[in-house]
């Protein structure tokens, strides 16, 4: 029987899952995979790289942007109940992104009973129970072979999410046996088949509708869905809202009526409102929702992974006709079913309504881009420029990254996304993903460009000195561009609707210290990135291609640009 050391066995069992990356803040019982790590670099051996975070919480939105762009599953690595607290919100984001990630965190030994208020056992995994899809505390005896590679088949099989291990503080430093056979990668179970009945039922349905609307989630973490979707589309000569998320459609396409809004919406024409027929593929229901209720006539047709969207029911009714299957193979499936059954007639139709709606699209972008070019002759700087000129200047493989919330409408509109994996949005309402999120995207793509757009809000809860420091460090640039309201937007704004007297309005903007705005961009400076702060429009322009240019070189940027509007 032969034997190695726990560190060996754990870069084996992540190196056959293709993890590439393990984002960490270590105690001591990381030490034994550190060193190993480090032996194997040493005789050039494959293993994962480390990439330390001094907080917590961008460990898990690094893993979740790294996800998005590589596909692979992830590992993050935290000290102890406390490390665990600290990942905070991002371990919501990362069960509502159906990210497959395993984190690992030891179990603090103490010498005393330890029980908490009501004199119950100290129970960590409870930290982290209603956020994962798995949790489990491994004893000192149990193989880590199995425990690991079982923790990689319950994150990567659909839908997907994160799982959560703890073991004791000595349990990565034993020997163990080593098997015979090289270690082979989880078996991930496969999703079942569409049921070809139901297929045929949506066919006919969708040919029937008069203005059938395909909304699109997260199909696109799939490359080849985007091809898929666009020839379903066309077949069918439908809109296309697609997803916040993920870029699903081209949304340039003549059939797209847009990127799916969040928060500070003012998008009228989504398409829900005529829609007498939705077709939800791979879909969540945005956590920040704006879309209007769907007419009560209107039917549902939902093809997913997860038809029960984790308990978040479509538009408050569920859908009329699901399938869970995997999307990938159902999508040509019922494009082969609609072309079969399309008559001359049927084609004629079809032909005028792509025509129609093709019009009404390419309407709504002219609109847009006029509106925001026509405001660069004003002083100040309005969201809508802002995204209109960064758009110029990044090209089709640049992957942006977006958090926002009042400005939602103006990046959505004005940045145009073409390739899949080259558009991003957090599903969950943690704001403070997206800097780390930018951070994992850039540590997964080193030859692509990684754009964040984020709220002042988030850029403070995105830790960006933690953050911006391991970009520096590690060489993995972004630009992250801070629309920044100089306030609490998102109360302020409700706080003014909700009070009329004007005196306790403006009585709660001076208790709440709203219009206080830090210096991001000293503080971006600080960390070891480029800062630049921007209050005027034609600052814009010089300011972001001098801000790509450092990215481009191999140093984070982060231009705070205060808005007006």
């Amino acid at each position: 029987m032969s034997m190695y050391k726990s560190g060996d066995a754990f870069i084996e069992i992540l190196n056959a899952h293709h993890v590439d990356k393990i984002f960490i803040n270590p105690g001591f019982e990381a030490i034994e995979v550190i060193s190993s790590i480090a032996l194997a670099r040493i005789e050039k051996k494959q293993a994962p790289q480390l990439v330390l975070c001094l907080d917590e919480s961008v460990t898990a939105s690094a893993a979740y942007g790294n996800f998005m762009v590589s596909g692979n599953p992830q590992v993050v690595m935290v000290h102890s109940e406390i490390g665990s607290l600290q990942l905070g919100a991002n371990l919501v984001n990362l069960q509502w992104g159906r990210i497959p990630t395993v984190i690992l965190a030891a179990n603090q030994k103490i010498d005393v009973a330890r029980t908490v208020w009501n004199g119950k056992p100290y129970d960590q995994g409870g930290i982290v129970r209603n956020s994962v899809k798995y949790e489990r505390h491994l004893s000192g005896d149990e193989d880590l072979h199995e425990a690991l590679i079982e923790a990689f088949k319950i994150a990567c099989t659909a839908p997907c999410g994160p799982v959560y291990l703890t073991f004791p503080m000595e349990y990565l430093y034993r020997a163990i046996e080593k098997p015979e056979r090289a270690i082979l990668p989880a078996k991930i179970d496969s999703l079942p088949k569409a049921d070809q009945r139901i297929l045929e039922e949506m066919a006919s349905i969708l040919l029937e509708a008069k203005n059938p609307l395909l909304v699109c989630g997260s199909a696109g973490r799939q490359p080849q869905n985007v091809d898929a979707l666009i020839n379903l589309a066309q077949t069918l000569s439908a809109n296309v809202l697609t997803g916040y998320s993920w870029m699903n459609f081209p949304s340039n396409h003549p059939l797209c009526i847009g990127i799916e809004q969040i928060g500070g919406s003012r998008k009228k024409d989504s398409g829900y409102e005529d829609a007498d027929v939705i077709l939800a593929i791979d879909y969540d229901m945005p956590y920040v929702g704006s879309a209007p209720p769907v007419n009560p006539d209107t039917k549902i047709l939902h093809i997913d992974s997860d038809p029960l969207t984790q308990g978040r029911v479509l538009w408050q009714r569920g859908a009329d006709l699901f399938v869970k299957t995997d999307c990938t193979e159902a999508i040509p499936v019922l494009t082969d079913l609609l072309k079969n059954m399309l008559t001359e007639p049927k084609k004629t139709e079809l032909a005028e309504r792509y025509k129609r709606i093709a019009s009404a699209n390419e309407r709504s972008r002219a609109e847009w881009q006029l509106r925001a070019g026509a405001l660069s002759k004003q002083s100040n700087i309005t969201a809508d420029y802002l995204c209109y000129c960064v758009n110029q200047l990044i090209d089709e493989d640049t992957i942006v990254v977006n958090h926002t919330l009042g400005h939602c409408a103006s990046v959505t509109e004005q940045i145009v996304r073409t390739k899949p994996k080259t558009w991003f949005g957090c599903p969950s309402g943690a704001i403070g993903w997206a800097p780390g999120a930018a951070l994992g995207a850039a540590s997964a793509a080193p030859d692509q460009l990684v754009v964040a757009f984020i709220t002042d809000g988030g850029f403070v809860w995105g830790c960006p000195t933690s953050t911006l420091w391991t970009a520096a460090s590690y060489k993995f640039p972004f630009l992250a561009v801070i629309c920044n309201n100089k306030g609490y937007g998102a109360i302020r704004d409700v706080q003014k609707e909700m009070m009329t007297d004007v005196s306790i309005s403006e009585q709660f903007l001076m208790e709440s210290g709203v219009d206080f705005s830090p210096d991001y961009a000293l503080i971006a400076q600080g960390a070891g990135a480029f800062g630049k702060k921007i209050t005027k429009s034609d600052e814009v322009i010089p300011a972001i291609k001098e801000a790509l240019e450092a990215v481009r070189s191999g140093k984070p940027a982060v231009l705070d640009v205060y808005l007006e509007g």
